[in-house]
């Protein structure tokens, strides 16, 4: 499990998961009970500075990272007495009700050119516009076969005996 609570906590922390700023101050702040322990272990928070705890894009400015930082030590009070493990284990929990987790999206292109993202998750293979809304959900037991070649994806559907072509 502790494995995968780093690997949940390096995507979201590369950006490959986004959050809500309320979401990403909770995760950090389970990250560091995870990590460090209660709060009062500590005489100062200074140590958190260093200490990488939001996706990249989000610290950009140093003001808005202090007060981030900030708000992460006040999170991570109200987790003391916790395990590092009860930690983790919430810190996963939390992961897992991310909008995009257990999805790996592609940028591609339509059979018109058009820039859109196909993405596969557990009910089979999503099409995103280029503002991240859904537009179409084929699903696994409406697709026959995938055929990959070095330029294009092809989706046979069973029931509508039609392809649909995607350009990589």
């Amino acid at each position: 499990r502790y494995q995968y609570y780093l690997q949940v906590k390096k995507d979201v922390l590369d950006g490959r998961l986004l959050s809500s700023l309320e979401q990403g101050i909770r995760l950090a702040g389970l990250a560091v009970q995870a990590d460090f322990g209660d709060y009062n272990q500590f005489e100062s928070h200074d140590f958190l500075r260093e200490y990488v705890l939001f996706p990249m894009e989000w610290t950009q400015d140093e003001a808005v990272l202090e007060d981030l930082t900030q708000k992460v030590a006040q999170e991570h009070r109200t987790h003391s007495g916790i395990t590092a493990a009860e930690a983790e284990l919430m810190y996963i929990n939390e992961v897992e009700r991310l909008d995009g987790f257990g999805q790996e999206i592609f940028p591609v292109k339509d059979n018109h050119g058009n820039d859109i993202h196909l993405g596969i998750f557990f009910m089979g293979i999503f099409i995103k516009n280029r503002i991240g809304r859904t537009t179409v959900i084929y699903r696994w037991n409406d697709i026959g076969n995938i055929a990959h070649n070095k330029s294009s994806i092809v989706l046979e559907l069973i029931n509508k005996e039609e392809n649909v072509l995607f350009h990589t």
